[in-house]
């Protein structure tokens, strides 16, 4: 008899409900279908002293993947994140070595290399801690998707549905992702297109700095004489 895998889903955002964790919870949806068990883990739970660490030490000890999710935030992971990573591969490092481990990058930005670092940044971490590195995915966009539920987008939504499968089906296997999930994921974009995604872009981001009793995104408080 086959021993169902178990999964640990990292949803390195900030913020919990938003386009990282619509990754997180249709992966899990996905790796479910095929009788794994999945758990889920967000990294701003646990950033600060909010929960202990120690609490994961059970979890992590009997899973056999781990995959991290997260928006890119200046070029790399969020600092939470970071930090999360690091306290890990201090506390862990023996039950980590030679789990499988995968990551998935999202970012505003429509060209996949700008989620590269990222997935770089998630190499070196299992590197690190002598993991099998599965390899990562990168969404160019993600902004745009602002959390959305991904079986209600239409044909994108498919698209993305449909190279999740693919990629979990070798993420249970222990292969290394295959590139035909990153074609379904990688979106072309005209360049006609780029300054008005841009201006829009720019436009939510300051609607919601608004929102959070934010008036002027411009300011450079560093530069700021005291």
């Amino acid at each position: 008899m086959v021993t169902a895998k178990r999964l640990i889903l990292i949803n390195g955002s900030p913020r919990r409900n938003k386009t990282s964790y619509s990754f997180v919870r249709t992966i899990k949806m996905l790796s479910e279908e095929k009788n794994c068990k999945v758990e889920v883990i967000h990294t701003i739970d646990f950033f600060d002293g909010k929960n202990d660490l120690k609490m994961l030490k059970e979890m992590i000890e009997g899973c056999h993947i781990i995959g991290l999710i997260a928006p890119v935030y200046v070029d790399t992971l969020p600092y939470p994140t970071i930090w999360f990573l690091e306290e890990l591969s201090k506390m862990y490092s023996i039950d980590l070595k030679g789990k499988d481990f995968f990551s998935i990058a999202q970012c505003g930005f429509p060209e996949f290399k700008f989620c590269q670092p990222l997935i770089d940044s998630c190499r070196f971490f299992a590197e690190v801690c002598k993991m099998n590195w599965l390899g990562g995915l990168g969404y160019g966009g993600g902004a745009i998707l602002d959390g959305a539920l991904f079986e209600n987008l239409g044909k994108k939504g498919k698209n993305i549905i449909k190279a999740l499968d693919l990629a979990v089906v070798d993420i249970i296997e222990g292969k290394k992702i295959s590139c035909k999930p990153q074609e379904l994921l990688t979106i072309k974009i005209p360049k006609f297109m780029y300054r008005p995604l841009a201006a829009y872009l720019n436009y939510s981001n300051r609607k919601t700095a608004r929102s959070l009793g934010v008036s002027n995104i411009e300011q450079k408080a560093y530069l700021q004489e005291s």
